[in-house]
């Protein structure tokens, strides 16, 4: 190995709104394609992908339109607040028992109840979908599916967005009237509901409510105010107080506000609640805490037992004591660039992390034939264990810290907010940390998946068997194909944010670099190339079976750095 170079309704009307949601030589080289006038020019990597919604605020306003909210701000303070509403027992049981009448008008009636009923209705519809009675199951289905997605953070955030512009003064009672019905593993309904209570704080609305908020007599709504305003140092002073609630949500809340906004006496209490956090909320919080500790994160892996969960807080209990005080921040912020390389050794079942010098700072082995490989901050690595059936997050010592069951992974990735993408030759779908499969994708005229990627605006970008890259927009429609040649499966394909594609095409001995239309723009010539990314740079790193090495090219083509092994393919090279 060498370094070559280095460049560092009302009720009647809310009603009707949820029946609504019803192999070669050793030689490389460049050959640019003649430019023209223009030139050939990097792509950029700073820019947006797209100057449109996201796929998550594309599914709420498509699901305001559809529930004829779409320009409504008091249909939307009522939908809120019916949010937090809760129907009599009575009142539910009599509608599920009126699930089974042989009267039309009855059964739609109840159907109209239960799917009104909230989170209390959710309950019972859930266990009447193992009723004996497959029309009882399949209504009870059908009307939890509709409570569901009217309960989905995405509508929620789309109600938020709708009411501050058009700075409707009840927003923030609604927001917080919205929360006092929410299920333990609703985090990401808890965290949908403080961000459109801070994005109100931003632009001044609800100011004395949200701030009466911190002293409310409903948890709930102290929880809600302290997530809103805890990170935001003009409010943060009024939010330490509630560390020491006699509430364990709100103290936790309270304390994983103030650790956001660079508050170090949460800190305390965010550890010492973390053992019994909701699910959702202590991903979120682990990652954060990885990533504040880098190199200094501890080998602590989540258990299900209570000793297990004990151990794990008690290990980062342990870090904070030691690591704490010399630690400059704990906010988040962009993850910084280490310039290391993260390398797979693919036939010796090997991943390794190198420092600027190619040395190792650390290496782990009988790793199952791995096809896709991420480094995670705090010394983690993503990886799709194809041959293993598993998708794991390992830790620098090899040790698995989570792992997900799939046959045959072919990809693995990180996604904003700590979910998983995850594809294999006939699945694409996105998991979260526990495991519960939060979105799926159709293949497009099911063909068969050679590459994939998730794309930031909620699209996918794929290769398939039919030898053609497709790239799917945010609703999982086809908005460019065109024809390609590649002959290994597993791992991703490369798109830039002005839509240029990196191809490699091992049987040719060259990676081609492909425009929107398909048009070629530029080419390498590698022996056998396997994987091509672009790196923060703009440089592009090419792996290579012939040569069993990893190549970086910068712009005019000429190779910088490269790192070889007489003993396996390298099949990855990350630089981070």
């Amino acid at each position: 190995m060498r370094r070559i170079g280095c460049n560092h309704c009302r009720r009647a009307g809310l009603a009707v709104i949820v029946v609504g949601l019803c192999a070669v030589s050793g030689w490389s080289w460049f050959v640019p394609v003649p430019p023209g006038a223009g030139g050939l020019r990097a792509p950029d990597l700073s820019g947006p992908w797209r100057q449109g919604p996201s796929s998550r605020e594309s599914e709420g306003d498509h699901l305001l339109v559809a529930l004829g909210l779409a320009d409504n701000p008091r249909g939307a303070l009522a939908y809120l607040n019916h949010l937090g509403h809760q129907e009599s027992a009575e009142k539910l049981d009599a509608a599920l028992t009126d699930l089974a009448s042989d009267d039309f008008v009855t059964r739609q009636n109840a159907e109209r109840v239960l799917q009104a009923g909230g989170l209390p209705a959710l309950k019972l519809l859930e266990k009447a979908t193992a009723s004996d009675d497959p029309e009882v199951a399949r209504r009870a289905r059908e009307c939890a599916q509709a409570i569901r997605r009217g309960r989905s953070p995405q509508l929620v955030a789309a109600l938020g967005r709708l009411l501050e512009r058009y700075r409707e003064p009840l927003a923030v009672e609604a927001l917080l009237a919205a929360g006092g019905q929410l299920a333990a593993d609703e985090t990401a309904l808890f965290d949908t509901l403080a961000t459109e209570l801070g994005r109100m704080r931003a632009a001044g609305l609800g100011l004395p409510v949200l701030a009466g908020a911190l002293a409310d007599r409903a948890s709930h709504r102290r929880a809600l105010a302290a997530a809103a305003l805890g990170s935001d140092n003009d409010w943060a002073d009024r939010v330490v107080p509630l560390l020491d609630d006699n509430h364990s949500r709100v103290r936790l809340q309270a304390a994983w506000a103030l650790v956001r906004g660079g508050r170090r006496e949460g800190m305390p209490g965010l550890l010492e609640g973390l053992a019994e956090a909701p699910a959702g909320l202590r991903e979120e919080v682990v990652e954060h805490l990885y990533q504040v500790a880098g190199d200094s994160a501890p080998d602590a892996a989540w258990g299900p037992a209570a000793e297990e969960r004990q151990e794990f807080t008690a290990t980062w209990k342990d870090w904070w004591a030691k690591a704490g005080p010399g630690l400059a921040d704990i906010t988040p912020g962009p993850r910084p660039f280490l310039d290391r390389t993260l390398v797979v050794l693919l036939d010796a079942g090997e991943v390794a992390v190198l420092d600027s010098h190619d040395k190792d700072v650390w290496r782990i082995n009988k790793v199952d034939f791995p096809l896709d490989a991420e480094p995670l901050p705090g010394n983690r690595v993503l990886l799709a264990e194809n041959q293993g059936g598993r998708v794991t997050i390992r830790s620098r010592t090899g040790r698995i810290l989570w792992q997900y069951a799939v046959e045959a992974p072919i990809v693995a990735q990180a996604l904003p907010g700590g979910n998983i993408f995850i594809a294999t030759r006939t699945d694409l779908f996105a998991v979260d940390r526990m495991c519960n499969r939060v979105r799926e994708w159709k293949r497009p005229r099911n063909d068969v998946v050679m590459r994939a990627s998730a794309l930031p605006d909620g699209g996918l970008a794929l290769v398939t068997m039919r030898q053609r890259f497709m790239r799917l927009d945010a609703t999982g429609e086809v908005v460019e194909s065109f024809p390609v040649m590649v002959s290994t499966t597993g791992g991703r394909v490369d798109v830039a944010p002005d839509g240029r594609v990196l191809i490699p095409m091992m049987h040719q001995d060259m990676v081609l670099e492909l425009d929107g239309a398909g048009q070629e723009l530029r080419r390498f010539r590698v022996g056998e190339p396997i994987i091509a990314h672009r790196l923060p740079s703009g440089h592009v790193m090419v792996t290579s079976m012939a040569e069993q090495k990893a190549m970086e090219f910068d712009a005019a083509g000429r190779v910088v750095w490269e790192y070889q092994s007489r003993l396996s393919r390298v099949s990855r090279a990350i630089r981070h």
